[in-house]
């Protein structure tokens, strides 16, 4: 019983609120994890309900290597979907994983014309994403931050940011409304989010 009113109290405050999911995207090493995390986090301080939804593909190239193959993207798609269905916050989810990436890589590493099927489904795929993002972010200058790999990431510079480059000319194509360009810090990238999301009806106080 106490369950169900919590519930019910969930959902009534879900139509109060202005849901706002915001996708953090870009090539690999700009900044996405971090300033989701960050954003993630004073969200929470400040009293809002969101989730984080993390990139999937990470605890998945630990439990079975890195993707092979452009059809690999679509078992990554459906996986990282599941997860932002899963969100139930009344303020929205905040992602550094949004699905239309997967595009991008199997357009940059599609190769024939068997490949071309998948990457052509995939931009279809995309362009059905219209509501789910109210809010994409992006590093204005990729380089801002150094380039660097790790565990997670060991592919090359020139790839990462041709990554960067047709992530953000997709986005600039199809929802150029909701593209937000940031630069600085992390600290000065979620103050430049923030005051965006407050543009859009996000309340000061939860």
């Amino acid at each position: 019983m106490a369950r169900t009113k919590a519930v019910v109290k969930r959902v009534r405050g879900a139509r109060k609120a202005r849901r706002i999911n915001v996708a953090i995207a870009g090539g690999p090493c700009t900044g996405k994890s971090t300033t989701a995390a960050f954003l993630f986090a004073h969200l929470k301080e400040l009293g809002y309900d969101v989730d984080l939804v993390p990139e999937e593909s990470r605890k998945l190239k630990r439990e079975f290597g890195r993707c092979r193959s452009v059809f690999d993207r679509f078992y990554l798609w459906l996986q990282q979907e599941r997860e932002e269905l899963r969100s139930t916050a009344v303020h929205g989810f905040i992602t550094d994983a949004p699905l239309f990436q997967y595009y991008a890589q199997a357009r940059m590493w599609g190769r024939g014309k068997r490949d071309m099927l998948a990457v052509r489904e995939l931009f279809r795929q995309s362009l059905r994403l219209d509501d789910r993002y109210q809010l994409i972010v992006m590093a204005e200058d990729p380089n801002e931050i150094p380039y660097k790999t790790d565990r997670a990431r060991s592919g090359k510079k020139k790839d990462a940011r041709e990554r960067h480059r047709i992530l953000r000319t997709f986005v600039e194509h199809q929802w150029n409304g909701k593209l937000l360009l940031v630069h600085g810090t992390v600290a000065e990238r979620v103050e430049q989010i923030m005051r965006r999301l407050r543009a859009m009806g996000l309340s000061r106080r939860a």
